[in-house]
């Protein structure tokens, strides 16, 4: 049960009604009745508000729409009192088991069908009569609207098809006797159902009335090309027995292919690589659609892959068969064949099933012209042009149903032994169904095996998934064979990207960056990845993004060492590299304007793209770092400005930890080929990051080295701002002394250089400093210098920066109000410009202020914000000083208990990252009350 409306019934099957207990609940006009109509034929599913719209006024719905169905989810919602959710634009009624009637019709057929499997009929019988009996009259009765209308002919055909399954379960225990009456009645009723005329007739036969009996379909002669008693074509597939999951997708093309009276052919398509299982999906979810096809199913496979796909009129000439033209009869021209071939589907309910097809132009001679009949369509390209009702593009198995896969293959006793085992197999096979069921096919018949030992041949790199296995041929014998129609597709530049693509070790590439690795035009690169994507060889994510299903980026690293030299994949990732540097000076020079380190980071590309400064971006470019190294140590110089160039990303990402073992691999390499430029640019970045982590004994050992090497390689830009990082390390350690010697230095290395940004920001960053050595005027003109610079050229980041210290300025002055209103204006551009560290530390120092104001109650919940920002960084050092200043201000507030406990974690934090706070932390942590008094 829901657990909101105890005791409350839905009634679908003949007036909507609803009840609680035995008392009937008033559920206004109408309208407010189709409404609630609606979301109980979508039960747990959220509909959205133009769908609702659409379903009741249809194409014309009154200016008044939004409101008046808000009103109606209103009152039914006082009605129901409860269950009725809003989810953003749209509606949800949460319906539990047992709460509707046409959930327990389906129950009823459901438990029928499965006794008529089993052998025993009578029981079956006794079921399907049960849920008949529950319509109380036709469903939805007297409901406008055009979903209403929908329904109400969709559960019709629905309560006939079960009738009908009914009388044949009466005809097999012998009661044809009383049947005949009621199937003539229902033939008078339903003049065109074929399957009535039949289930009468052999009623007729059965009880000695052959004469009365009308076997010969209206109009037909003696010439006529249908020959008598045809059956009813029923060319699906054999489904295997262990299809698993895909509970959403079946749902979706079973609601979108059940008939509900049309007004054109309804077409589906099923997309997806090879071997995620749309074939077996199609055909699963077409048996399951019998009942709602009575003339018959129709199948074909048009190879589209192979070397020879299907010819569209042959397979015409197959249906037609079916369909009960004989030879003589067939036309010969395509055209007239097709034509003969919709006459033939005209009226009737037939579910065409076309299987793993090339493209629109194959399967558009064989679409039905009739709207009685439905087409579902499975391949591997994205059949641009096919108009289709619905689109399914299948992703792979999600872990659990991938898991229950293996299991009925296997025995889930297998699975139960060794869990940890099973898992990481599904994980090996990437959720690819055809996968999983090689590596369960295997191991079925090695009962012996543990799955751990067929783990280690996979980790071995054995080919488990290659060869085919005995007495399995085809594309369903192995999953390299599978993708290899697909790539076999490809031309020869096709082909080559296809295989550059699974060179470089990154989780998807853009357009851009795709191009640059082949060596190819933009334009020509994305005609290739489009055509990639259109085979499944490719999935796009995001436009003009791309990836690889983990085996296929396997199965084209395998076509890339056969084909590609390794002078070939080294020069597609030095192209790789250069392109990435490329977009990463730009995006430096954008967030830091006029710095003259732009021009000193030299790509031999001369414009590269956009770069996005997400997670995924910044680590795709220290990957391809890495491997552009290990192919090629003497890259070390262009490696070393990928990865300075990356610095204001990593300022504003803070994914500052990402960075320290690709850099040590840098600087190690750069040491090796006595690279000085390379290993003080590397150092610097090393030492940045170690910095901001808190790890300053490390950062300055590496800020040391890296001096040295720059001022060797006379890199003074660089030299500039080393000198201002190991002058922040030193600030960290509290040593304001040679924090400010180290700033004074960095400032006069900048103006010389000409690195006015350098200078700038050793300004800003000196204003503490200052403030410790009780320098107050030195710092407020500091802070105002750094301010104008940075506006007169428009660094966002600096302008935030300097807002910030002019913050540090007025608290240390005693203005508290007018820090808080500096800190909050800061964070704000931090928090437009995409600077999530510099929205940390104005929080932080915004909860100071509040303390400094002796306001610890909004200093205690400045401290929580800022808190929850830190650990969304995972700053551990601001996580620690911001623990602190919480404790301190619930102390202050009298919740010694909460204060005591963020108190003993900021001391811990302090501590293990060597922090000076730690003796503030434990002075007030001693000023507290023990526990208990």
């Amino acid at each position: 049960m829901s657990g909101t409306r105890p005791g409350t019934y839905f009634s679908l099957l003949g007036p909507v009604q609803a009840h609680r207990g035995d008392s009937p609940l008033p559920l206004g006009p109408p309208q407010q009745r189709a409404l609630l109509a609606m979301l109980l034929c979508r039960r747990n599913a959220v509909v959205g508000l133009d769908e609702l719209i659409d379903g009741l006024w249809g194409g014309e719905p009154p200016r008044s729409a939004v409101g008046t169905l808000r009103s109606y989810a209103y009152r039914l919602r006082r009605v129901l009192g409860g269950g009725l959710d809003t989810h953003g634009r749209g509606y949800a009624l949460q319906v539990g088991p047992g709460e509707l009637d046409l959930t327990r019709f389906d129950e009823l057929t459901t438990r029928a069908r499965a006794h008529a499997s089993a052998g025993d009929p009578e029981a079956a019988r006794d079921l399907l009569a049960r849920a008949l009996e529950m319509w109380r009259g036709p469903a939805l009765a007297g409901l406008p609207g055009p979903q209403a209308r929908i329904q109400r002919e969709r559960l019709a055909e629905l309560r006939l098809s079960v009738l009908m399954e009914r009388v044949e379960l009466d005809l097999r225990l012998g009661g044809h006797g009383r049947l005949v009456a009621e199937l003539t009645g229902l033939c008078l009723e339903h003049p065109l159902n074929d399957r009535l005329r039949t289930l009468r007739d052999t009623a007729l036969e059965r009880g000695g009335r052959e004469r009365e009996a009308r076997t010969t379909p209206p109009g037909a002669t003696a010439t006529s090309t249908t020959p008598p008693h045809l059956p009813v074509p029923a060319q699906l597939p054999y489904v295997p027995g262990d299809f698993t999951g895909r509970a959403e997708a079946v749902r979706d093309l079973l609601d979108a292919l059940a008939p509900t009276a049309p007004e054109t052919v309804v077409v589906c398509a099923v997309g997806g690589i090879g071997g995620i299982g749309k074939t077996t999906l199609a055909v699963h979810t077409a048996g399951r659609l019998r009942e709602h096809f009575p003339d018959g199913q129709l199948y074909a496979n048009l190879r589209g892959v192979r070397e020879a796909p299907a010819d569209p009129a042959a397979v015409l000439a197959g249906f037609l068969r079916a369909l009960g033209v004989t030879d003589p009869a067939l036309p010969e021209d395509p055209r007239e064949r097709a034509a003969l071939y919709r006459t033939r589907l005209m009226g009737k309910r037939i579910l065409l099933v076309l299987d793993d097809a090339r493209d629109a132009a194959q399967i558009e001679p064989l679409l039905p012209g009739s709207p009685t009949c439905a087409v579902l369509v499975t391949s591997r390209s994205t059949l641009s042009g096919l108009p289709a009702a619905r689109r399914l593009r299948l992703d792979v198995l999600p872990a659990a149903e991938a898991l229950a896969l293996l299991g009925r293959i296997v025995g889930d006793e297998r699975i139960a032994a060794e869990p940890a085992e099973a898992a990481a197999l599904v994980e090996r096979c990437g959720g690819l169904p055809l996968a999983v069921r090689i590596a369960g096919s295997r191991l079925g018949t090695r009962p012996a095996w543990r799955l751990a030992d067929f783990l280690r041949l996979l980790d071995g790199r054995r080919p488990a998934f290659g060869p085919a296995f005995p007495g399995r041929d085809g594309p369903e014998g192995s999953v390299e064979a599978c993708f290899r129609l697909s790539y076999e597709l490809l031309d020869a530049g096709q082909a080559r990207l296809f295989r550059l693509m699974a060179v470089p070790r990154t989780a998807t590439l853009d357009l851009a960056s795709a191009a640059a690795l082949a060596g190819l035009d933009p334009a020509e690169a994305e005609r290739y990845l489009e055509r990639l994507t259109a085979l499944g060889l490719l999935e796009s994510p995001a436009p003009l993004t791309y990836r690889f299903h983990d085996l296929l980026g396997e199965f084209a690293a395998a076509r890339s060492e056969e084909r590609d030299g390794p002078g070939e994949r080294t020069a597609a990732l030095l192209r790789l590299a250069d392109h990435m540097l490329a977009c990463a000076r730009e995006a430096y020079a954008a967030e830091r304007p006029g710095h003259p380190l732009v021009g000193l980071l030299t790509p031999t590309t001369a414009r590269g793209a956009s770069f996005e400064a997400g997670p995924s971006h910044i680590e795709a470019v220290l990957a391809v770092a890495v491997q552009t190294l290990e192919a090629r140590p003497s890259a070390v110089g262009l490696i070393a400005d990928t990865l300075l160039a990356l610095d204001p990303a990593l300022d504003g990402s803070f994914l500052w930890a990402a960075l320290l073992a690709p850099a040590r691999r840098v600087l190690r390499t750069a040491e090796e080929q006595e690279d000085i430029r390379a290993a003080g640019r590397t150092g610097f970045l090393l030492g940045s990051a170690l910095t901001r982590l808190g790890r300053f004994d490390e950062a300055e050992a590496a800020l040391h080295d890296a001096g040295r090497a720059a001022a060797a390689a006379a890199d003074e830009v660089v030299r500039t701002e080393i000198l201002i990082c190991r002058a922040v390390a030193r600030q960290g350690r509290a040593d304001w002394t040679a924090a400010d010697a180290l700033y004074r230095e960095a400032i006069a290395a900048g103006t010389a250089c000409g690195n006015a940004w350098g200078t700038t920001n050793a300004r800003s960053n000196s204003v503490s400093t200052l403030l410790r050595l009780r320098r107050y005027e030195e710092a407020a003109e500091a802070c105002r210098l750094s301010l104008t610079a940075a506006r007169e050229g428009g660094d966002r980041y600096g302008e935030a920066h300097a807002l910030y210290s002019l913050g540090i300025v007025a608290r240390q002055g005693g203005r508290s109000a007018e820090a808080v209103a500096r800190h909050r204006e800061s964070a704000e551009l931090g928090v437009r410009g995409g600077y999530p560290a510099l929205e940390v530390m104005n929080l932080i120092s915004e909860t100071a202020a509040h303390l400094a104001a002796g306001h610890p109650g909004q200093a205690a919940e400045c401290g929580e914000r800022a808190l929850a920002a830190a650990q969304r960084l995972g700053w551990r050092a601001a996580q620690a000083r911001t623990l602190r200043l919480l404790g301190t201000a619930l102390a202050e507030s009298g919740d010694h208990a909460r204060a005591r406990t963020r108190l003993t974690q900021a001391l811990a934090h302090l501590e293990a990252l060597g922090l000076p706070e730690a003796a503030q932390a434990s002075a007030v942590l001693a000023s507290l009350a023990p526990p208990g008094r």
